[in-house]
């Protein structure tokens, strides 16, 4: 019995010793289990000793089931000490367990600090830095270790300060986290860097009982930001003074087109506002000149095939005057839907351009009309020397019909007239108008004809030359008469008339007879 308690009290000083790696509730609890069951074995075997010391004799066979008792619950407590012995290993494993994931959690969040981009700082209630991440010395310039203890309002610029105090007042007040704030803080070299902060109020948290903050250098963004401003200031502008507008189209499932918006000029060209447009759409509104709806809409219905395109068209604006705007567009393409989901386009105003337009096809087609209609044989010819246009009187002129001619070099000059009519053209191609030259051309019968020809260059608006324009004359009849005229004078100049040399004076007879 003695050798059982024996046993029973090493095993719990072991218990106790392993207890001592447990925190310090558990160990407690431990130390207290242990000591009612050594104080319960102690009692039990100073009353078994004493029962004995007095009944030794007479009551062996209670003492034998004193004994009994006594082993069964020296059984009891083994067994529950063995229990504590599993529970005490098992917390201290899992505690082992524990430290080595604290371990490398706190070695994660280390590395993370340390390679974030992000600037994270704690903030005392005061305004010290209590810490600085590495990113610090990055983005700024400045060793951590250093701005520790620091005030940290004291890098701010001066305009944004006020800002700034605000903001920390309210996270004194409220603790959680805030929303963003952005301002400007000195770097180490003396320039501003933007920032944008966000910070989380734990004053009342007894793990940190500060203010952490978490910063990111936002100086690209901001320059986007600058000239984002800038770029819709000089939209605004140019919306203002130019009468092109542009506009968004939202394509429905249904086909139709909803506006998504249009730029302000659109109502200095048409009178109407940019809400009118959004609620009775495009082209099949009174907006649109009745004789070109119909092309609209063929041309929306043929989005599928085509994704960028241009057309011009008429509008009709609030006053009732018809303008012409060219519209150039493109459809944007949904693979997921399989359809068109937008339309983006924009329009210029080309009235004035039409109206030149009408009265230079008007012109044309007047001028196309004198040449058909000109007693004069007329010829236009391209720098190439080709002929662009042959009148009827030069059908009749020459023989040789329009459509055997056009595109053909003028091939109706004589060898010997070839390099005079060359040298007349080449000067109407240099801007030199040509009064006229005198030269004998063929006809298709093989004839000849003399003519008289003027030229004159052809210009773009430009002032390029495209060509020159041929005028000829017939002077065959007053060659013809000409040369009577010559022949008459010439008889009229002589000393005897034509005739005395076939008839002998009297004399001469005299002489021969």
């Amino acid at each position: 019995m003695n050798k059982m308690l024996e046993t029973v009290y090493k095993k719990l000083e072991m218990l106790q010793l392993q207890a001592s790696e447990l925190p310090p509730l558990q160990q407690v609890k431990i130390k207290t289990t242990v000591e009612d069951i050594s104080n319960c074995l102690q009692a039990m075997a100073a009353n078994n000793l004493l029962e004995s010391a007095k009944n030794n004799a007479t009551k062996l066979v209670e003492t034998e089931k004193s004994n009994r008792l006594l082993e069964r619950t020296v059984a009891q407590q083994s067994s529950q000490i063995r229990q504590l012995q599993e529970q005490l290993d098992k917390e201290i494993s899992q505690r082992r367990r524990d430290n080595q994931a604290l371990t490398k959690s706190e070695a994660k969040l280390q590395s993370v600090l340390r390679n974030s981009p992000d600037m994270i700082s704690i903030i005392g209630s005061d305004g010290g830095v209590r810490y600085h991440s590495a990113a610090l010395e990055r983005v700024l310039g400045y060793n951590p270790e250093a701005r520790t203890g620091k005030f940290h309002g004291e890098l701010i610029h001066p305009d944004d300060l006020l800002a700034w105090q605000a903001y920390f007042g309210k996270l004194l007040e409220k603790p959680g986290i805030a929303g963003p704030i952005e301002y400007r803080k000195r770097h180490a070299n003396g320039s501003w860097i933007w920032v944008d902060v966000i910070a989380n109020s734990l004053i009342y948290d007894s793990s940190v009982q500060g203010i952490i903050m978490n910063s990111r250098e936002i100086g690209e963004r901001k320059q986007a930001e600058t000239a984002l401003r800038e770029s819709e200031s000089h939209y605004i502008v140019m919306s203002k003074i130019t009468s092109d507008f542009a506009y968004s189209f939202k394509a429905l499932p249904d086909g139709k087109f909803a506006c998504e918006w249009v730029t302000e000029a659109f109502e200095r060209s048409t009178g109407r506002v940019a809400e009118e447009l959004e609620s009775f759409g495009w082209w099949n509104s009174e907006l649109v000149h009745p004789d070109d709806r119909e092309m609209l809409i063929k041309q929306l219905e043929g989005f599928t095939l085509s994704r960028t395109g241009a057309n011009e068209y008429r509008i009709i604006n609030q006053k009732g005057e018809v303008r012409w705007v060219r519209d150039c567009w493109q459809a944007v393409w949904d693979k997921t839907e399989g359809r068109v989901v937008r339309l983006w386009g924009a329009c210029q105003e080309i009235t004035d351009r039409k109206q030149l337009e009408l009265k230079l096809q008007l012109a044309n087609e007047f001028m196309i009309a004198q040449v058909a209609s000109a007693p004069l044989a007329i010829n236009c010819t391209g720098n190439d020397g080709r002929t662009l246009v042959w009148n009827r009187a030069a059908e009749d002129f020459f023989g040789w019909t329009a459509a055997e001619v056009l595109g053909q070099p003028l091939g109706n000059i004589l060898k010997g007239q070839k390099q005079d009519f060359s040298t007349l053209v080449k000067s109407a191609g240099i801007s030199q108008l040509q009064n006229g030259l005198e030269v004998s051309l063929l006809k298709k019968d093989g004839s000849s004809i003399d003519v008289w020809v003027w030229v004159a260059p052809i210009q773009n608006a430009g002032g390029e030359t495209l060509g020159s324009i041929n005028i000829f004359s017939d002077i065959s009849e007053r060659k013809r008469i000409q040369e009577e005229r010559q022949k008459l004078t010439a008889l009229k100049n002589m000393k005897e008339p034509f005739w005395a040399r076939y008839v002998s004076p009297p004399e001469t007879q005299k002489k021969n007879g």
